[in-house]
């Protein structure tokens, strides 16, 4: 967690000094961050296992290092709202070296945050600052991951294939929601479609008929936009998608005229670009521009038409079963909680059904973490067998004297029975499933 955590810190480091590329100094203070991410995190990485050495000394030095040199020559650098973000990342690198507890750690990922959203909104950012903060967010993600799961018993790989995959479903849900949507008219980093002229990729083009201007159209009249071979709007509307994203990566290349990024994100750009100028001219019938992303009439915008179409219909096939696994593997914490929202409701009129329904929804909980029912196995039996931790087993155990009292003993089921019994199994299966990792130790 302690690694993760500077690792996001330093791409933040190099994220804020990237502003600065003009002056040449990007690699000396890039050298620097990195310097001061290994004392900070690397003493906390090596402190936060051993109880008898925090690493109050190295916190000391490095502190009054730190404010010697955000006092000079930092204050004479920056402007004050970069002077202050300055400070909090020089304070929370040497605070780093004591990194033991859940409150720094949740206030170093505020200011590393807090920090990235300062650079990603400078008037001198553009789209090739992801290179930075994009890798900072993902380990700053992948480090919440992790203090999550230091309750469960789960391997490193697995946590790492599990945090990774949902960052990549989080990517391509925001990005189809990109093509798709309709955006605001600013949106940051001045490269993207502005909201104003890109309303979404499924609304109509402005005028009637589906006829644009020719101001929106880039000089193509109404009638040349909307085509003949798909009867008017199809064309229209796929042209002006094209155009949109031609211009884009047009606008994208325009970064490569600046002489101080370095030359290993600049080849990287330039294949980022081609490829997506590539897929893009695929896509079109090969008469895509990069400069002004023009699309060609007739048979090569019906061929981008249906080619459009045929992905659009995959990608819901692909969404479609992706669903389809997520809501299998978590069928039986669904049905869980089904249960006992059903046992809440039935609690008052009918108590009896409502203790059913939660000594059902406690076996499913068992079923699912490894402790099925054997033929033959009662209830009391079959929860006994379980070993969870001592509070679930505790509120286990309540649930079970009040559901054999009811069903065994004799006792009426009363509504505050019902309510008692489903907290208590509530509890219990909240602790088993994970959902509550502090109560577990």
């Amino acid at each position: 967690m302690v690694v993760l955590t500077g690792l996001s810190y330093l791409f933040v480091g190099l994220g804020f000094s990237y502003l600065d590329r003009q002056f040449r100094s990007f690699g000396v203070e890039s050298l620097l961050w990195l310097v001061w991410a290994l004392l900070g995190f690397g003493a906390g990485a090596l402190h936060v296992n051993k109880p008898g050495s925090n690493g109050q000394t190295l916190w000391m030095v490095l502190g009054t290092t730190g404010f010697v040199l955000a006092l000079f020559p930092g204050f004479a650098l920056y402007a004050f709202a970069r002077w202050i973000c300055l400070v909090l990342m020089v304070t929370m690198g040497a605070r780093a070296a004591m990194l033991a507890t859940q409150r720094d750690f949740y206030l170093t990922l505020t200011v590393i945050f807090s920090v990235s959203f300062m650079v990603a909104t400078h008037f001198r950012a553009d789209w090739s600052l992801w290179f930075y903060l994009g890798p900072a967010w993902v380990f700053g993600g992948l480090a919440l991951a992790w203090q999550h799961a230091a309750g469960t018993r789960l391997p490193r790989w697995t946590r790492l294939s599990m945090t990774l995959g949902f960052i990549g479903i989080s990517f391509a849900v925001t990005a189809l929601l990109f093509l798709f949507m309709p955006r605001p008219a600013t949106l940051g980093f001045g490269f993207l479609p502005p909201g104003t002229d890109t309303p979404g990729m499924f609304s109509q083009p402005a005028g009637e008929g589906g006829k644009q201007p020719a101001q929106a159209t880039g000089g193509v009249s109404g009638a040349q936009a909307s085509g003949a071979g798909l009867g008017g709007s199809g064309t229209a509307l796929q042209g002006s998608w094209m155009r949109q994203w031609g211009s884009m990566l047009g606008g994208m290349r325009s970064t490569l005229t600046d002489p101080f990024i370095p030359q290993w994100q600049r080849g990287l750009i330039e294949g980022l670009l081609d490829g997506a100028q590539s897929l893009l001219d695929s896509l079109a019938g090969g008469s895509a521009e990069p400069s002004d992303g023009v699309v060609g009439e007739g048979t090569g915008s019906q061929s981008a038409y249906e080619t459009y179409t045929i992905t659009i219909h995959w990608l819901y096939w692909l969404l479609f079963l992706l669903a389809a696994y997520f809501l299998w593997r978590s069928r039986y914490r669904v049905g869980l909680s089904f249960a006992l929202g059903c046992a809440w409701l039935l609690a008052r009129r009918f108590p009896a059904q409502s203790m059913r329904l939660s000594a059902q929804a406690m076996g499913w909980c068992l079923h699912a973490h490894g402790h099925k029912r054997q033929a033959g196995q009662s209830v009391r039996e079959h929860w006994g067998a379980a070993a969870p931790a001592p509070l679930a087993r505790r509120w286990m155990g309540q649930a079970l004297e009040i559901y054999g009292e009811t069903r065994f003993g004799g006792v009426a089921a009363s509504p505050q029975r019902a309510r008692h019994m489903r907290k208590a199994t509530q509890g219990a299966c909240d602790i088993i499933m994970g959902l509550a990792p502090e109560l577990a130790r």
